[in-house]
């Protein structure tokens, strides 16, 4: 790590009267996020339900195929299902490298020893209505597979990364995978994405001489233990072992699409989706829908978690001129403050829900109105809170 300057600057506190304006403008982007988030979680949950019929479809169509070496006229046009290994006519070959694989995909992975900045800031308040910020800067020497732009580095001069990559990566892809008789869709063949590190030897050395294989690169490099600055290193990484290969035998796979003529497509459910799923190793039409159930869930579940963080940071947004006005005392400031954060926690939970309900109460009435519920309960209990205490007043 080499140390580098650090920078000194006083920023002016602003006063009250411009908190307050820092607060009205907090109230105009908290509506903006509540408008968002809301949008985002009604959206998320129409996409769940659709979803979550068509996999519900799927799984009651789906013929599944005992042979794919056998193409049945009869099942032209449907859901099938089918297991088998993947296979390729043709190797991948990158000529640069003299690399061949017999596999779906591979990649050329470029790597540069470059520069890169870190920044730390501290800030402290001088007690004179300023607020003194230093920012240190420090820098590493790493492999990026990217260049890091560093004209703009607080010291660029002594800390200098080349503007380009001496080699560009490359990505290979083979022109018709088939398993079996059927030929795999553009989509079918983007899903496998497997990758492995291809194991180098010293008979893959480059015909130049500054190339050195170390650890499964080619270095460019004239000591792989010592690099400078701007020596490159390359890596190639492969997907879906296909037909005879030295990597292994062919990767097994399991593929739900549409069955038109030996292609094998996206199908299209009435509920408004497209099914094209692709599994390795060999697994049963329910697995299949099993696995996509969780993966819809695990994104819902996701989506919905940030469509609530926008909800809370909008409340917060609106609710922050409150806490300004009071932040000039001390003990009250801190108890409002937690109050308020309390309040906008409750209120973007209840509203999260209530958007979460209304999407699920015409898929699933029992559970979207269960979820409605929960997202009143807040609200029911400080009602019934609130009884005894008008009562004593009475």
């Amino acid at each position: 790590m080499d140390r580098g300057r650090t920078r000194v600057s006083y920023q002016r506190n602003p006063n009250f009267c411009e908190r307050i304006g820092q607060s009205l403008i907090g109230i105009l982007i908290g509506s903006a996020i509540l408008i968002g988030s809301s949008v985002l979680i009604f959206w998320n949950e129409g996409r769940a339900v659709q979803t979550a019929k068509s996999l519900d479809e799927g799984l009651n169509i789906v013929v599944s195929l005992d042979n794919p070496n056998i193409v049945s006229a009869e099942n032209h046009g449907k859901l099938v299902h089918l297991i088998g290994s993947l296979q390729t006519d043709k190797e991948l070959h990158d000529e640069a490298y003299n690399i061949n694989v017999h596999a779906v995909k591979l990649r050329r992975v470029v790597e540069m020893f470059q520069w890169e900045e870190h920044e730390t800031e501290r800030k402290y308040d001088d007690g004179n209505g300023e607020t003194r910020v230093e920012k240190e800067y420090s820098y590493s020497q790493v492999w990026r597979s990217s260049v890091i732009v560093s004209r703009g580095f607080d010291d660029s001069f002594n800390h200098r990364n080349p503007t380009e990559m001496p080699v560009p990566s490359k990505n290979y892809a083979a022109q018709e995978v088939t398993v079996g008789q059927f030929v795999m869709s553009y989509g079918l063949k983007e899903k496998i994405n497997n990758f492995k590190q291809l194991g180098l030897s010293d008979s893959d050395i480059h015909t130049q001489s500054r190339v050195k294989v170390h650890n499964d690169y080619f270095y460019h490099s004239d000591d792989v233990h010592r690099p400078q600055i701007g020596d490159t290193r390359v890596k190639f990484e492969y997907a879906g072992i296909s037909g005879k290969s030295s990597l292994g035998t062919p990767d097994m796979v399991t593929i739900v699409a549409r069955q038109i003529g030996e292609k094998l497509l996206p199908y299209k459910t009435v509920a408004g989706d497209t099914l094209e799923l692709l599994y390795f190793g060999s697994l049963s039409p329910k697995a299949v829908f099993d696995r996509e159930m969780v993966q819809n869930t695990m994104f819902t579940w996701g989506l919905r978690f940030v469509g609530w963080l926008l909800m809370f940071i909008g409340f917060t947004c609106l609710t922050s001129i409150v806490t300004t006005l009071v932040d000039w005392i001390p003990i009250v400031r801190d108890l409002v403050t937690m109050g308020v954060c309390l309040m906008n926690l409750s209120l973007s939970i209840s509203l999260s829900l209530t958007i979460i309900a209304i999407g699920w109460i015409f898929y699933r009435p029992l559970l979207g109105f269960a979820i409605l519920a929960m997202a009143a309960t807040p609200f029911i209990m400080s009602q019934f809170r609130g009884q005894p205490a008008r009562s004593r007043m009475d």
